[in-house]
Order: structure tokens, then sequence, then C-alpha cells
């Protein structure tokens, strides 16, 4: 194929995928848009560059941070010319002086689009005021568009590549991005299409191990407790705190303050009641919890079913609808809110006229920056070197460097106080000289340079003609450690380190999320230590990354990737006599962002040889939090990451499931929240039976004609048949959910939410944990999506839907209340089509909108009751399937 691009060509070899892609190109890009999914480290940087050569035409490349703006310059010189010094006449970084390829970061173009200065994540600094963007793109001809991890973009970067994409017609666009936006809403996702076209080929992490273009890898979280000094602050904030609210539920001006809430005096109606159901429940909760009278009207909305126990959490949303949103429901002339506010301020469970009680920043913050993570890593570097020795290649991320601390470094009795690269660094170091290991460790970020003393003469070789300065940093022995000084205008310093950091001359290399955490590339890295508290998912991912690629000429990399929490165990009190009883996740901010983040990332169950998203499959610890339950888990996988032969075993077991593998969306529920309609159905025929049997036996005894009988008793035998049948159609959960699966995933196709009217729902039991789980096989990865997001919502607690499922009177043992989903709720016809589909397996449910006088009620209701119900949690993660199953 000939090219303008300066005879570009790849001196690589492709791997199988990528293969698949470019075999694949002449059909992909029919409809203007190459639009590819792939894990961090598989090469899209690679695939994207050929791309661009093989559209043929000048080229527009957009990426999201300057290092990976470089990292694409740095791909293009060294794997696609021959001749590096092309490099300038060909590729530009620049808007205002644009080349065959020009490469910006998206801030960049819309500070262009939008005529302003622009400044960069690194500082850079460029004026656009009075440029033509467009104009200038015309006269160099470009015709082709890359975006590089297209999905993480600021909204107004949308809207400035739209109003582009309005005014710059004549493009082919190149959409590169390893998460791209499955689960958002239909306008978003169509958006995003718009803009990328339809995903042509997605490239998963299980695959790219399976083809060994990643190594076998394992996430292992590390629990940190509180330091002494943190942990007295915790105590005493958590003390001043109960002495304080247990008193408050029972002060009697309290409680008349609440029994002058208009709510139980029925004057507000159940549409302002529905603004806020949370409230309306904290309300109900206090007054059964203190023994108050609950108004009737209340009660029978309540029905039988009970209430959850007071906790904070119930009493935070109780404040908070007293205090600041609600404070006019109250009749108050005695001030009480007023010196309720006072007391809860000056214990700081008030912030921006916000109430904490469940949590508070000042607590997330000391256990965010919790000192007692130092002790982690320095645990974890112990393990990770008495495992690997000299093969340790070991990578600390950090958000900051910590230049304060420098004069510190080299001082054993110096206290580290805060955390960050220096502050790793010296733990780490300190840890080493304790145990009386000789480890080379070196501090890479963009203006601190440390490395062993040993290697000062190496780093010089590597790079000779550059103007470098050693010197003694902080109390650090110049014969053991230097701080390297080199001009600000050289940019090869990372490049240097990076390959004494291969060649083992360095063994751990801390520094800088932002220098390192993307766009950096060392294969050797087979230890990775996120000591980063601050960043969003696409850059943990990014981070994470760096530690799975393969290693040339190391054929049994395998990689540990360490993530760091820090719990201070506690109880979240009820308020009354009974168990104090735990409260999920909200207290603990470091464990809710890794499980959010443990939500996107595939990888390998410690329990069985799957490969699913959560952060189930690292066995944590259940609650309630023992200190001594958490040390234990501690424990147990420090043994598990020396293990490295098995966790490449365990790999390979699990990706044996076919040649061909299929990422599937689980939604798993409890088989006893199963709709038990089927079973009721059997039993109706069943009684046809028995009451033709009947029949039969009066005609017999009254000597009926002998014509009768047989027709009585093939009718008979008929309905026996029919009930056998319903029965063993219907007998187990799992059987009477793939029914119900099945009715939404053929809605679903009706309406036009499913790309593929060929797929099949699948579902699986967990007989020891009794949930049962439901996905869609064949179809997209958007179809899988959207199928576990519908199913997921059909079966959860009412909260605030549009549309309900109810039943006047629903079978023993099955909720009265089902939920339409979201993708059927923005019309009554679509409603209709949804209650249609089901109502064959789930019975006679009457179809409610909640948005009238009448709905609202039902709604309120259907809350309240669902407040009793504590494990209608719904569990989705993604998992590895075979596709030929």
């Amino acid at each position: 194929m000939r090219k303008i691009m300066l005879g570009l060509k790849f001196n690589g070899t492709w791997r199988n995928y990528q293969k698949q892609v470019l075999d694949n190109f002449q059909e992909y890009q029919a409809d203007g848009h190459v639009h590819l999914v792939a894990a961090p480290g598989s090469g899209k940087t690679t695939i994207g560059i050929e791309l661009i050569a093989r559209f043929d035409k000048p080229a527009l490349v957009l990426v999201p941070t300057v290092t990976i703006r470089e990292q694409w310059v740095d791909r293009i010189r060294q794997a696609f010319l021959e001749d590096e010094n092309q490099i300038t006449s060909l590729v530009s970084q620049n808007l205002k002086d644009m080349k065959q390829i020009t490469i910006a970061t998206y801030q960049a173009f819309h500070s262009a689009m939008q005529q302003v200065q622009s400044q960069e994540d690194n500082g850079e600094v460029e004026d656009f005021v009075g440029f033509d963007l467009l104009a200038r793109l015309k006269e160099r001809g470009v015709e082709t568009l890359c975006l590089d991890e297209c999905h993480h973009l600021r909204n107004e970067w949308w809207k400035s590549l739209e109003d582009f994409r309005k005014n710059y017609q004549q493009l082919q666009v190149i959409s590169l991005t390893a998460t791209p936006p499955y689960d958002s809403e239909p306008e978003l996702w169509d958006r995003y299409l718009q803009m990328c076209g339809e995903i042509d080929q997605e490239i998963t992490v299980p695959e790219l191990v399976k083809e060994d273009t990643l190594c076998p890898h394992q996430d292992f979280v590390y629990i940190c407790f509180p330091t002494k000094e943190e942990d007295k602050r915790l105590e005493e904030f958590e003390d001043t705190k109960w002495q304080y609210v247990s008193q408050l539920v029972v002060d009697p001006d309290f409680q008349e303050l609440i029994r002058s809430s208009k709510v139980l005096k029925g004057e507000i109606s159940a549409d302002m009641l529905l603004e806020d159901p949370k409230y309306l429940s904290a309300l109900l909760i206090y007054l059964q919890a203190q023994k108050l009278e609950i108004p009737k009207y209340l009660r029978d909305l309540l029905g039988a079913e009970g209430l959850p126990a007071l906790n904070y959490y119930w009493l935070e949303v109780l404040l908070q609808g007293l205090l600041y949103q609600t404070p006019d429901w109250y009749e108050d002339p005695q001030e009480t809110k007023k010196k309720i506010e006072a007391e809860l301020k000056s214990r700081g469970l008030i912030e921006k006229r916000q109430v904490f009680l469940v949590k508070s920043k000042a607590n997330d913050q000391i256990l965010n920056q919790s000192l007692g993570k130092l002790a982690g890593i320095a645990s974890i570097f112990e393990t990770e070197y008495a495992s690997l020795g000299q093969g340790l290649r070991q990578l600390v991320l950090a958000d900051y460097i910590r230049k304060d601390f420098a004069s510190y470094l080299g001082d054993d009795q110096a206290p580290i106080t805060q955390l960050g690269v220096l502050p790793y660094f010296e733990t780490i170091r300190r840890s080493a000289q304790k145990q009386g290991l000789s480890v080379p460790i070196a501090v890479l970020s963009g203006s601190v340079v440390i490395i062993p003393a040993s290697v000062k003469a190496e780093l010089q070789a590597l790079i000779p003609n550059t103007s470098l300065s050693f010197s003694v940093i902080g109390k650090l022995d110049q014969e053991s450690y230097l701080q390297v000084g080199f001009p600000s205008s050289f940019k090869g310093m990372v490049a240097a380190v990076t390959e004494l950091f291969q060649r083992g001359s360095i063994q751990v290399l801390v520094g800088t999320k932002s220098l390192l955490g993307e766009g950096w590339d060392a294969p050797c890295v087979n230890s990775l230590i996120l000591g980063s508290f601050v960043g969003s998912f696409m850059l943990s991912n990014q981070m994470r990354g760096r530690a799975i690629r393969i290693w040339p000429g190391h054929p049994d990399k395998t990689s540990n990737i360490w993530h760091l929490v820090a719990i201070k165990p506690y109880k979240n009190p009820t308020f009354s006599k009974e168990d104090q009883e735990e409260l999920d996740l909200n207290p603990y901010q470091d464990l809710q962002t890794l499980a959010r983040r443990m939500d996107h990332f595939l990888g390998l169950s410690y329990k069985e040889d799957t490969i699913e998203t959560g952060l189930d499959r690292l066995n944590f610890p259940e609650f309630p939090f023992k200190k001594k339950k958490l040390e234990e888990y501690n424990e147990k996988i420090m043994e598990l990451s020396k293990d490295r032969a098995s966790l490449r075993k365990k790999w390979q077991e699990s990706l044996i499931v076919a040649d061909k593998i299929e990422i599937v969306n689980e939604v798993a529920t409890d088989s006893k929240r199963i709709p038990l309609l089927a079973l009721a159905d059997a039993e109706k025929w069943l009684r046809y039976a028995l009451m033709v049997f009947a029949i039969s036996l009066l005609a017999y005894v009254v000597r009926l004609t002998f014509f009768a009988l047989p027709w009585l008793t093939a009718l008979c035998g008929l309905f026996l048949a029919i009930t056998a049948f319903r029965f063993y159609s219907y007998k187990s959960p799992y059987k009477r959910l793939r029914q119900i699966g099945e009715a939404i995933r053929k809605v679903m196709v009706t309406a036009g939410h499913l790309s593929d009217d060929q797929s099949r729902v699948q579902v699986d039991e967990d007989k020891d944990s009794f949930n049962v789980f439901a996905y869609l096989k064949g179809g997209s990865m958007r179809d899988k999506e959207l199928f576990s997001k519908a199913l997921g919502e059909f079966f959860a607690p009412v909260d605030n839907q549009r549309y309900l499922l109810v039943a006047k009177k629903a079978p023993a043992g099955q909720s009265k209340y089902f939920v339409v989903p979201s993708l059927f709720e923005k019309r009554k016809e679509d409603a209709q089509l949804f209650q249609n589909a089901v109502a064959p397996h789930i019975g006679n449910y009457q179809l409610v909108y909640t948005r009238n006088e009448a709905g609202r009620k039902i709604l309120l209701e259907a809350r309240l009751k669902s407040l009793a119900n504590k494990n209608d949690r719904i569990i989705t993660k993604k998992k590895v399937k075979s596709a030929l199953k």
C-alpha cells in the first residue's frame, strides 16, 4: 500500500489480535470510522499509527495528556521509521505548526477551538487568541482524526469536538479506548457512537493474557491500620460523637420537636414526601426506636413489615431534613433546632450545611492519608524481596514528591509525617537497612532524581553528552545515594533511569503517577505498589497497566499489584439494647474507592479458577471488621503473593474454558426473590387433573355410560402431563429465572434495545450462597451491559422509579412489587410492552405510574416496605465464560 507518510512502516511483528484488526480494516472503515476497544498494554497506540498510515491522509491525533502525546511521538520514531531523524519533518506537537501527523492534547484542541490561551497539565502555555484552527487544518489537508482514550473527555472537550465535526466534514475517524460508556443512558451512548462510530473490535485483558501479550497478574489489597496518634484522634472523634447523639435521641425536647412534624399530622402531601422518601423512612425509624406513636395512616402504609434499627445513617438523614431540607415542617418555639445545630457544629459533625454522622471529611482524610500505609509499603517490599530477591523490579507510585522532606532523607530518627515519593523512598530504604539488605533504590520524578551511588558511572555512560551533576541529598551517605542534577531542557533522564531499572541496576523505583503512571513503559515491572490516594478510574487503570506487560526474554514473568486501604474497625451503634450493627462500606472511603475500581478490573478469583470483576474475587473479609481478622487476611495474602508459579497455573486453568472466550455480565439475585408463579401455575394444572379424576370416579360410581369414562380418563391424563411438564420446567429457581430473563431479552429486542436477536439468556446456580446468576450469551458488550442493567433493575428494591408492577395479592413468598427497568419508563406504551412480556412469568401484576397522586401513595408504601428487606442487594459483575458453551 502506498503511504504518503514518508516511508512510515511498522518494523515489528503484529500480534494475532492486532493482525485481526488490520485484516478487517477495509470492512471496519466502510462507515468512515474505526472504533477499537482494548485494555492498557494491548498496543492501541501502535495499531492507531498503522491505521493512520492506511488511511493515507494527513492526520490530527488528540490525546488526554502531554505524557501520552510524547509517547505517540516516541512510538512513531521507534517502531515506524527507518531513520529516526525523519520525526521532526513528519510529526508536530504544535497545532500552530502542523505536519503530516499533528499530535495535540484535547485541552490544546479545545483552547484552539475557543481561541483562548491554553495551559497543559505539565504547565506548558500556548496562546490561541485569533488562531483559526479550522482554516489551518483545511490548509494542511487533514482528513484523518484519531481520538485516543476517547471516552474519558471532559464535557467542554466533547462540545468542542462536536462543533468541530459539524464544521469539518471531510474526516475519517479512528477511536481508541479501554473503557467505553457501556452502562450510560441511551442518549449519552448515542452521542458517543455518533462521534466514534460503532465498536468494531474489543480486546480484553484475559484475551491478552491468553495470547501471552500480557503477563499473569494478581491484585492484592493490603489493609493498613492508623498510627497510634491517628487512632487516638479517630477514637476521640467517635467518642465525642456518640456521647452527644446518644443523649440527643432520648432528649425530651428533641422528641417533642419530632412530634411537632407536619408529616405526623398529615399536613404534608405524598408528593412532597416522595421528593425525599429517605427522610420519611428516617422519621418512622426514629419513632419506632423510641417507641413513640406512629399515626394510623403511616402504620397502614407500613403494614406488617418491620423497620431497620435506628443507627447513625438514619439519624443523619433525619437531622439533615430537620435542620436544612424541611425546617419549616416543625414547630420550634424553644429554638431547639438552633441548639442542635450549634452542638453538632462544635463537634465537627456539620460541614457546609451537611450533617455527617456516618463519616466525616476530616476522618476520611486521616484514613486516606494514614501514615499506617508506610508500614504497609515496608511490609510489601520485604515480602516481595524475600520472594524474588535479585529478580525484583518494584515500582511504587505516589501523588506528590514532598520536596520538603528531602533534608530528612537518611536520618533514621526523623519522623515521617506525609505520604509521597520521598517518604516512600525513605521508608523502603530504612526497611532494607533494618533487614540488612543491599537493594538499589531510586527516585524518578520530573524535578527530583535520586540514584544509588553505585550506578553513577553507568548512568553517565547511557547519556555521555549530557551535563550531569551529582550531589548529596539530606543526610544520605554519598557512598550510598546521590541526587542527579540535569539541564531543564534535557528530556532523556526518564529513559536513562528506566534502562537502569530494566537492567536490574535499580530494583525499586519510586516515582510520581503523573510521570510514570501513564505513557511510561518498563516491561520489567513485576511488583507495583499503588501508593496514590488521588485519581480517577482511568488513571488507576493506566497505572495498573504499567505492571502487566510481558517482559521480552523473561517468559515466566508474573506481576503483583498492591492496593493500600486504611481501615479503622468500629461499630455503627443502633441506639438500642440490641447488638451493634456494622454499616456496609460507608465509613471506609479508601475501601469504597477500591471497590469501585475493582468493578472494572477483570482478574483471577482467589477462591475458584475463574476470571471476574469485583472486590469479592479477592476474598475480602466480611463485615463486621475485626482487627484480628484483618491482620489474618494480610498474612494470607502475603503468603499467596509468594506463590507465583501457582498464579501462572491458575491463569492457564481459568482460560482453558474454550479456544474462544466471552466476557459476560452476571446479575446475581437471591433465589428466594425469583417469582413463584411458575410453580403456582403447575399447581393449577394439578388441581384441574384432580378435579377431572373426581368427576371420573363419580361417573363410575353412578354407572355413567362406559363411553364417557375413557374421555374423562384421557382428559385427566392430559392435565397430569401438563402438570408434570410445568413442574419440571419451573421446579428450580434458575429455570424460573431463565424464563423471566428470556422474556426480558425478547422485549428488549422488540423495542430495539439489543442489536443481536440471536443472543440467549443463560443461568448458573451457586448452591452455597443461594444466589442465582443470569447473563446474556452472544451479542455485543453494549447488549450485555443493557440486559444486566434491565434485569438488575427489575429485581431491585423500590426506590423512586417511574413505573412499578404491583400485585393486589402476591403469591405466598413472592414480592408484591417489581420494577419496570429505566429503558422502558420513558413512555407508557413502552412500560406496557414490558408488563405484557413478563406477565406470563410473574402473574397478575398491575402497571402503576408513580407520578400521579394514586401512584405516589403506592410508591411510598412500596418504599417503606422495602426498608425491611436488608438482603435485596443485586450484584452485577463481569466474568469470563466460554463463547462456545
